[in-house]
């Protein structure tokens, strides 16, 4: 059986100067608006006058009356600078503001590193390797994190070797995992857990390539984002699940918008049966907008990273609260990273950051409002506990 092909576009990628000048056209596209923004915040604090402050959400978000619970995030990377932080604090210290935000049946998010203690592993031939030990994978775990993907364009960054260590410690830590292998099958294999009363299945694709880090049928990898894989993976999924949860690596780095191909992937994810697919590698966030029955996520930015450009830090935890009727509530909770942390906003310009958070998740086919600091929206998902399969052990009406 053969893998998924890299694309061919792989040699001619942009360069970073290429990258630099797509990053600069967008800043201009969105100055206007966010010179505007700045605008009022310094009239206000000319004039003396307080911005619109708003209710802050102080503690854990409420989960009064839902049958199921997820929460969602970015990026997760714990190397490189943020090894620093940690050596101070200890790695629990950096999710332990966002804790309350993260209690829930269900937490995700994409790790983006090798997991190895090793310094003799192979490098793969790219400018940036991102690797660390695996004392973050206990506080992942002792913050509630119930899985995370692999298949981006990181978990490659030291070949075999740093790939095998990586499921080794994932697997030590007790850590679900999905979306690269020591093969194909293992790669592209859907996670299927008993969570909070559902049957959920998650996938992992990146479309975010480097050459040779797909899997393909006797090669380790990760997962890549052919649709003749990505269509028939989550078909299954849907028939063997309650609720279908798919994840892209994918987009463009530091844009603010969703481009052409990602929105191609959201519409065969959705067709093919997804209920929420979420989008990370951009390192900023993009607008949550619905396709269908799906929501999807285009970007919740990065969460546990060291990154220090401001649109970097701006992030989200997107919550999914499923009501016994079939309503689903989707909130999305404002945070700024501060030293590698994930903090809820604070501070006397807290209501600018939420105001531009808030402006760049605003999506189509959704009806937001703001409630306090998190916005909110509501979908008719009673399909996810209509088709619901009593789970094994569980007791069954009479």
């Amino acid at each position: 059986m053969n893998g998924p092909v890299d694309p061919a576009g792989i040699e001619g990628a942009p360069s970073w100067r290429g990258r630099l000048q797509r990053v600069l056209r967008v800043q201009r596209r969105y100055a206007t608006r966010d010179a505007l923004v700045g605008a009022v915040l310094c009239l206000a604090v000319v004039l003396g006058v307080s911005p619109p402050s708003g209710a802050t959400n102080p503690g854990a978000p409420s989960a009064d009356g839902a049958v199921f619970t997820a929460a969602l995030v970015g990026d997760l990377m714990f190397a490189r600078h943020v090894e620093e932080v940690a050596a101070e604090r200890g790695y629990d210290a950096l999710l332990e503001p966002a804790r309350p935000y993260l209690a829930a049946d269900y937490v995700t998010g994409n790790l983006e590193q090798v997991v190895s203690e090793r310094n003799d592993l192979p490098e793969a031939r790219k400018l940036i390797h991102l690797r660390g030990g695996p004392d973050p994978l206990e506080a992942l775990v002792d913050a509630g994190f119930t899985a995370v993907t692999l298949a981006n364009n990181h978990t490659m960054d030291h070949g075999i070797p740093g790939l095998s260590d990586t499921l080794a410690a994932l697997e030590a830590a007790e850590l679900a995992h999905v979306g690269a292998g020591l093969d194909l099958d293992a790669a592209s294999a859907v996670l299927g857990q008993d969570l909070g009363g559902l049957r959920v299945a998650t996938l992992s694709f990146t479309d975010a390539y480097v050459e040779g880090f797909v899997a393909r049928a006797f090669q380790g990898g990760v997962m890549g984002s052919d649709e003749t894989f990505i269509v028939p993976a989550i078909q299954r999924a849907r028939s063997e699940a309650d609720l279908v949860v798919v994840q892209f690596h994918w987009g463009v780095e530091y844009d603010f918008r969703p481009n052409r191909r990602q929105r191609e992937l959201a519409q065969l994810a959705a067709a093919a049966g997804a209920d929420l697919i979420v989008g990370h590698h951009p390192h900023t966030l993009q607008p949550v907008e619905r396709l269908g029955d799906a929501v999807v996520f285009y970007s919740l930015g990065n969460f546990v990273f060291d990154q220090g450009w401001s649109r970097t830090r701006e992030t989200a935890v997107a919550r999914y609260h499923l009501r016994p009727d079939g309503v689903a509530e989707i909130s999305l909770h404002p945070f700024l990273i501060r030293e590698a942390t994930p903090r809820p906003l604070s501070g006397p310009t807290s209501w600018y950051r939420r105001l531009r958070i808030h402006l760049q998740l605003r999506g189509e086919g959704l009806d937001w409002r703001r409630d306090g600091d998190r916005l909110v929206t509501e979908v008719d998902h009673r399909h996810v506990l209509e088709d619901r399969e009593p789970l094994e052990g569980a007791p069954v009406d009479d």
